[in-house]
């Protein structure tokens, strides 16, 4: 916690504070400064000191403001307008933190835009950099003055991302339900574990025990990013050298990195989609990966190739974890296909034994946002489709689902029937915006169905049935 000072002081009317606020005025003109520089320069010309966690400013953050002789409380709002930020006063001291999704106010939904400037640590423009929304097909490139723009974004909550090879990539909150423009640069900052020696197995060393060993790391990796539906066979890592592996034959981990981007051709979706693993950690049946995704659309050879990716999105989508929390939100859960149950445990699964809820029970409307809670699992039933025979055969999480319907030989004897996943919470409540989209990611973990489709299923954020145009 960085906090510059507390003075402490008698408590005075609020008539007095509030004068207090207008006679510390300010006239300054900052181009491209760091947050954390212009709050000094406010400090030194005001009686306030700043409290904050430097954490809550976006590395490389800049900013451009000029004003003259005004308030210290109208140029806060001006300068945290869309950082996500929020300032309360408490005597001499102004203390910043992060605005609650409940305290945001929607006025009117509209698309917006967001537009910047893309430099280096020596502010010199970055050509090239990949600029996108975080699981959205929203996305571009610096052009040569190092400038973008991302036009006819739908209402929101996303992370915006910065990405360039050998740079830390940047990634900013941002929430917009009311339209216009938003203003965001940004500032690389050099990766220097592109700089330093790994020892890491890769296929490019030279030796055929390494080269071995990553074939089968990669083998392992791909099929659990990819997951294993009938569309993980249509998907291309199409730079695969960038990926490394570390394994501890002790703890029996299997970790992986990648020095780029990893880039995937889903020929069943018609997407190329650009993955930037964050962390990948394997322990036998304990798999954790995240990452930020771009998607882009391809381009389709004849109308049949155009619909048949539009009918396997749709498919995708239908009985997604998106398509869940869509249906949630709007009150559709039975007629999109959904019946939820929450459960003490999951064990030999038996519907009947289960007890049936509506979306009433776990959803509540906050303000413009809401808040999902419930107690143990949340049994989600897809009665549209049945479940894949690959699922039932290799899924780890169908053993608990299903432990009655194992032979003694091991093998899996249940006739497919409807999806089922378990969703969990993390944290409670889990926080959804007005569009359905999780707050914050790691607030809930899901088994089943939803999470066995994976990467090969994906579609974007964005995505919408009756519109997927390309």
């Amino acid at each position: 916690m960085r906090t510059k000072a507390l003075i402490l002081l008698f408590v005075f009317p609020i008539f007095a504070f509030t004068q207090k606020k207008q006679d510390n005025r300010i006239t300054a003109t900052f181009d491209n400064a760091p947050l954390e520089i212009i709050l000094d320069t406010l400090s030194a010309q005001t009686d306030y000191f700043f409290s904050y966690n430097s954490e809550i400013f976006p590395a490389g953050s800049r900013y451009t403001i000029s004003v003259e002789n005004q308030p210290i409380d109208r140029v806060l709002s001006s300068l945290l307008v869309g950082t996500g930020l929020k300032y309360s006063f408490f005597k001499d001291q102004i203390i910043l933190n992060y605005e609650l999704p409940e305290e945001q106010t929607i006025r009117k939904k509209n698309f917006f835009t967001i537009s910047g400037t893309v430099v280096d640590a020596n502010g010199a423009n970055i050509v090239g950099a990949n600029v996108f929304l975080d699981g959205t097909s929203i996305g571009t490139y610096t052009d040569n003055d190092g400038n973008y723009h991302l036009a006819s974004i739908p209402p929101g909550y996303y992370d915006l991302v910065f990405s360039h090879v050998g740079y830390v990539n940047g990634v900013y909150q941002m929430t917009e339900y009311n339209g216009g423009s938003r203003i965001q640069d940004h500032q690389f900052a050099l990766d220097l574990k592109h700089l330093e020696e790994v020892k890491v197995i890769s296929n490019r060393i030279t030796t055929n025990n390494n080269k071995d060993k990553w074939a089968l790391y990669y083998t392992v990796f791909k099929e659990e990013l990819m997951g294993r539906s009938d569309f993980s066979y249509a998907c291309m890592i199409k730079n695969p050298e960038v990926i490394h592996f570390r394994y501890n034959n002790i703890s029996k981990v299997l970790t992986a990195h990648a020095e780029e981007p990893i880039v995937i051709r889903n020929d069943a979706l018609g997407y190329i989609i650009d993955y930037y693993l964050e962390s990948f950690r394997k322990r036998e049946e304990d798999l954790r990966f995240r990452g930020k995704i771009r998607f882009r659309n391809q381009n389709p050879t004849s109308v049949s190739e155009r619909k048949g990716w539009r009918k396997n999105r749709k498919k995708s989508f239908l009985g997604s974890f998106n398509h869940f929390k869509k249906s949630l939100l709007e009150n559709r859960l039975r007629k999109e296909g959904f019946r939820i149950f929450t459960a003490e445990n999951i064990h030999n699964f038996d519907l009947t034994k289960f007890n049936q809820i509506e979306a009433k029970d776990i959803l509540t409307r906050k303000g413009d946002f809401y808040e999902l809670e419930f107690n143990k699992n949340l049994i989600v039933e897809y009665r549209k489709e049945k479940e894949s025979s690959g699922f039932l055969k290799s899924c780890d999480f169908v053993k608990s689902l299903y432990g009655k319907f194992i032979n003694a030989e091991g093998v899996m004897i249940k006739e497919p029937g409807n999806q089922i996943s378990v969703i969990r919470l993390l944290k409670r409540p889990v926080i959804l915006d007005p569009t359905g989209q999780v707050v914050d990611k790691f607030s809930l973990t899901i088994y089943g169905y939803m999470s066995w489709e994976r990467t090969a299923d994906l579609v974007p954020q964005n995505y919408d049935i009756k519109w997927d145009n390309f």
